[in-house]
């Protein structure tokens, strides 16, 4: 809870900033790129979200690390003050409150598409199409393949759900049948 109020804070922050550059977009990336590239580094973040390692020390390898990833100014400030902070280890909750604001500024939304089959690029077309008719926004869709939905599809956004799998649909039949 307190995690999630911290890193709203410095994402609101960072996207006052990078919407005051003109450069929402740009931003939100570079700040992914870097959250995925933290991910795949185990060793790296280990020490960087370690307090046993002093802040110094920490900073330096930070610096390091942005050079060698050319990242704009800004970002170098929002991480640096992250270490400063003793805050670095909230980096991918800031990450996602970022994206959160920055899409919202730019009218998108993400729907979580989970499908039983791959689907066709009609299909994905036609389900972006409705999506934005039904929010009024430009819709971004994550797809993944969840063979336990047997058939049909779930779609998930801003905390709805719609649910148009057979499974969900069996689950139901079988309650009516018990009752």
């Amino acid at each position: 809870m307190i995690r999630d109020i911290i890193a709203k804070r410095y994402a609101k922050a960072y996207f006052a900033l990078a919407q005051e550059q003109d450069r929402l977009l740009e931003a939100q990336t570079e700040l992914n790129e870097f959250v995925a590239f933290l991910d795949g580094q185990s060793e790296l973040s280990e020490v960087l979200y370690n307090p046993v390692f002093e802040i110094a020390q920490r900073k330096a390898v930070l610096n390091a690390l942005l050079e060698k990833l050319e990242v704009s100014g800004t970002l170098q400030s929002l991480l640096g003050l992250l270490v400063d902070k003793n805050k670095i280890a909230y980096v991918d909750l800031v990450a996602d409150n970022f994206s959160q604001l920055a899409d919202e500024a730019e009218g998108r939304i993400k729907v979580e598409i989970s499908s039983a089959t791959k689907l066709t690029k009609k299909a994905l077309k036609d389900l972006q199409k409705e999506f934005s008719r039904l929010t009024g926004k430009k819709v971004e869709l994550e797809v993944e393949i969840d063979k336990s939905l047997i058939g049909g599809i779930v779609a998930r956004y801003s905390g709805m759900v719609y649910d148009g799998s057979i499974k969900t649909q069996l689950n139901r039949f079988g309650e009516a049948l018990r009752a």
